[in-house]
């Protein structure tokens, strides 16, 4: 096999991955967390990071590069995540650059295509959110640390430096992969102990602007990469069902929605694919420097996230570790590979044959994340668009909670007066309840005729019974419409007629 071939290959991954990421970006509306990003980066630069202090979870790297692709490109749905998108199609690259170092070419091209069609890889890859960033950077730090170690130089560790430091910049379950890389290099790597630990001293010191920062988050309670305790627990399965094909498909977990199957179902369904990791990981044992480089991740992130999530009851989402991904391609092409070589003169047939079956599972996945309206929950446009019919000068806007004033006003861009409810904590395990009375209720219709409810989770449907009663003795209900995750109610005040429902497009 020449240079040319495995070149071609290559162009053509990067132009079918490129295909996958840039098709229909703008299809799909934004939901909060879309919404939330592109908020922040339409504010002023020197108001970026107190609004995350008081109220993110992450680091700013991610939300400085948004608000300066914002001014270059706009904030339409498609100019949003058309920077995660371009990160795909890095990662693919740079997943081949990695498998280069430690294994053939045919790995290294099986693992470029594993990550370019991968359902779970196109989902990250067309968020507005950091994940593919993250990705990414993941990718060019670990490289960038093989390189250092192959090669030395002061040059190539200050590049690790300033990469590691943009990685964990952007979110703070970089800090696994920190840890990950030591252990491997003090494993496997025991000579560059010192340069591996003045690169990731330097990488500290340029973090230390953000710690007062990464404070105040711990101290409102979003400085850590999940969010209160809770009964949702990282799920192995699931996570490996979205490494494996997207997800969703029989009883499994989806980007967004967690499956219902149990874990002897989970196991079943995910046994070829464990089957094959298993292999691939028994192809590395005589490599186990290079087995160490892509377990490590692995393994060092799952027990640390598993242990957390049972032991203080966190709630961490299968979606967050998408950056995983390309460690899990270059197992499960090297195990493609181990099993196809027990077909002595039918080896390229049999793997060509493993390849597209393991690849098929993703198809009705992703016809369906490109498709099907069902598959992503809050529809936000379609909401906004049917009060944008209906809608009167005069009607006030009640939010509940700032989710739904965010989300809602990114395609709602009518005047109106409004309210965003903050929900609040009742008694422990009890529903939130928002703060609102009747006397408000009365004040408001002296002025406003008609009024729209706009609620999304945590509100529970209890919990609208109890806001719309405190609203009755003001207001009655003309009309209702759910979306998924989004709840509509409009109110006019109190008089005789037949009430009328608002209809949807």
């Amino acid at each position: 096999m020449t240079w040319r071939a495995p070149g071609a290959a290559l162009a053509g991954i990067i132009a079918v991955t490129a295909v996958l990421r840039f098709s229909l970006l703008g299809q799909n509306s934004l939901w909060f967390d879309e919404a939330w990003m592109a908020w922040i980066g339409q504010q002023r630069w020197q108001d970026i990071v107190p609004l995350l202090r008081a109220g993110d979870a992450h680091p700013p790297l991610s939300y400085f590069l948004m608000k300066a692709w914002i001014g270059i490109a706009g904030d339409g749905e498609a100019a949003l995540r058309f920077l995660s998108a371009c990160c795909g199609v890095l990662s693919v690259a740079l997943t081949y650059a990695l498998a280069r170092r430690i294994s053939t070419e045919r790995v290294s091209l099986l693992s470029a295509l594993v990550i370019g069609v991968s359902p779970f890889a196109v989902m990250a890859g067309q968020e507005v959110r950091m994940y593919a960033l993250l990705g990414t950077l993941t990718l060019a730090s670990t490289l960038a640390l093989v390189v250092s170690c192959e090669r030395g130089g002061g040059l190539r560790w200050g590049g690790y430096a300033l990469l590691t430091a943009a990685m964990i910049y952007t979110h703070y379950l970089a800090g696994l992969m920190v840890l990950a890389h030591g252990v491997w290099v003090a494993w496997f790597e025991r000579r560059h102990c010192g340069s591996w630990v003045l690169a990731v001293g330097a990488a500290a010191a340029l973090y230390l602007p953000w710690v007062p920062s990464l404070w105040q988050q711990i101290a409102h309670g979003h400085g850590t990469p999940w969010f209160e305790r809770g009964t949702a627990f990282l799920d192995l399965g699931d996570l490996l069902g979205l490494m494996a094909f997207g997800g969703s498909l029989f009883g499994m977990g989806s980007y967004f929605f967690p499956g219902t199957v149990g874990p002897a179902g989970q196991v079943l369904i995910l046994l070829p694919f464990l089957v094959t990791l298993w292999r691939g990981a028994a192809s590395w044992m005589s490599d186990r420097r290079s087995l160490g480089l892509v377990g490590l991740p692995l393994v060092v992130t799952g027990v640390a996230m598993a242990s957390l999530s049972f032991a203080r009851a966190l709630i961490f989402y299968p979606r967050w570790f998408s950056f995983l991904l390309p460690f899990y391609a270059l197992l499960l092409a090297g195990g493609l590979e181990d099993i196809a070589g027990r077909w002595p003169g039918r080896r390229a047939e049999a793997l060509a044959l493993l390849t597209a079956g393991l690849l098929a599972f993703g198809a009705p996945v992703l016809d369906r994340y490109y498709f099907d309206p069902g598959f992503r929950p809050y529809p936000w446009r379609a909401a906004a668009d049917l009060v944008r019919r209906q809608a009167r000068p005069g009607d006030f806007l009640l939010f509940v909670n700032s989710s739904a004033e965010i989300a809602f006003s990114y395609y709602f861009r009518e005047t109106h007066p409004f309210l965003a409810l903050t929900p609040i904590e009742a008694v422990q395990g009890a529903d939130r309840a928002p703060t609102f009375s009747e006397i408000q209720a009365r004040a408001l219709a002296k002025r406003y005729p008609r009024l729209w409810i706009i609620a999304t989770p945590p509100l529970t449907p209890g919990m609208q019974e109890r806001l719309r009663a405190g609203l009755d003795g003001a207001y009655q209900v003309v009309g209702s419409r759910s979306f998924p995750g989004i709840w509509l109610h409009l109110l006019e005040v109190r008089r005789p007629g037949p009430p009328s429902t608002p209809r949807g497009g």
